[in-house]
C-alpha cells in the first residue's frame, strides 16, 4: 500500500471529524464568542477520529499484505477513487469555511445557513458515494470489509454523537 495514499486518506477522514466536531458544535453555546469553543470542538473531534482510523488502517494493511502485491494494488487503486470523491466534497466545505472568515456578519450567518445545512444533510451520502466509488470498481471481499468499516462508522457516527 502506498503509504502517501493511505496519508492523504487520513488528511480527509481527520479533518471530516474535525468539521463534525464543529458542527456538532454550532449552537450549543451561548457565548458571544463562539470561535474558541467551535476550535476545541473540532480538535476533540479531530483527535477521537484517530483510533477508529488507526483500526480501519491495521486492518487494510493486514488484508493488503495478506492478499499480496494484488490486493495491495487494489487498496492505492481504491484509495485514489476516495481522495477524488472525498477530496472534491472536503475542497467543496474548505471554500465555504473560507467565507466563515469574511468580517461580514452576514456573509458568515449565509455561509453557515445556505452552504454548511445542505452539505451537512448530504454527508452520510457523501460517505456512502464516497466508499461505493472506492470499492465498487473491485468489490473483493478485502475492500468491501474495510469499505464497511468505513462507511457504516462514516454514517452513523454524527448521528449518535449528537
Amino acid at each position: 500500500m502506498n503509504p502517501w495514499l493511505v496519508a492523504v486518506v487520513w488528511a480527509l477522514v481527520v479533518l471530516d471529524c474535525a468539521l463534525m466536531g464543529y458542527r456538532l458544535a454550532m449552537g450549543r453555546s451561548a457565548l458571544l464568542d463562539k470561535r474558541r469553543a467551535h476550535v476545541r470542538a473540532s480538535v476533540r473531534a479531530g483527535l477521537a477520529g484517530l483510533v477508529p482510523l488507526s483500526l480501519v488502517t491495521a486492518v487494510a494493511v493486514a488484508l493488503a499484505e495478506r492478499g499480496g502485491a494484488t490486493t495491495a494494488a487494489a487498496f492505492d487503486d481504491a484509495m485514489v477513487r476516495f481522495v477524488v470523491v472525498g477530496g472534491a466534497y472536503a475542497a467543496l466545505i474548505l471554500g465555504a469555511s473560507a467565507l466563515c472568515a469574511v468580517p461580514s456578519v452576514v456573509v458568515r450567518t449565509a455561509a453557515s445557513v445556505v452552504i454548511f445545512g445542505p452539505l451537512t444533510l448530504l454527508r452520510p451520502a457523501v460517505v456512502v458515494l464516497t466508499v461505493a466509488v472506492a470499492v465498487g470498481p473491485d468489490p473483493s471481499a478485502a475492500l468491501v470489509a474495510v469499505g464497511l468499516l468505513v462507511a457504516v462508522p462514516g454514517v452513523a457516527i454524527e448521528p449518535l454523537a449528537d
